[in-house]
């Protein structure tokens, strides 16, 4: 019976979220770590190995002078190019995950990576009720609904 009320709040979740009546928000530091199901090691390994190796072979080519304008080219890069790029990835991947079946929103939930926010209301785990949540939560179609009564 809780599989089934489970599956009926993700489906309305789901369907919450196209409608945009609920933001699913993303604990980007707990879904980019290893053991997360989105995360990918590539992401961070190889800017940060390349900027290593960058930075030691200006220091070696050209010497401290131009390893550290390197090094703090490097650091400008990767908080202004590479960072919201993995996080933009991370939350697409995150929400592409949760939304796919109830079982791998119950475990997005459950390792507190992920929240629903309705307006100015949040929702968080693991003391929030989700499928509570879900259901006052009104869709488009329920809202015009009751506009015309």
């Amino acid at each position: 019976m809780a599989d089934v009320s489970s599956r009926d709040a993700h489906a309305r979740l789901v369907r919450l979220l196209a409608q945009k009546r609920l933001v699913l928000g993303v604990n980007i530091g707990v879904m980019s770590r290893p053991g997360s199901p989105v995360f990918r090691r590539i992401e961070t390994a190889l800017p940060t190995g390349l900027g290593l190796f960058g930075v030691i072979g200006a220091t070696v080519v050209g010497g401290v002078t131009l390893g550290a304008l390197a090094l703090t080219i490097g650091v400008a890069v990767w908080f202004l190019v590479i960072l919201p790029r993995i996080k933009d990835q991370v939350y697409a991947r995150s929400y592409a995950f949760v939304t796919s079946s109830p079982a791998a929103f119950a475990q997005a939930w459950e390792a507190g990576a992920i929240t629903l926010r309705a307006g100015a209301e949040e929702c968080r785990p693991p003391d929030g009720d989700w499928i509570a949540f879900v259901r006052a939560t009104p869709t488009r179609e329920e809202e015009e609904e009751e506009g015309h009564r």
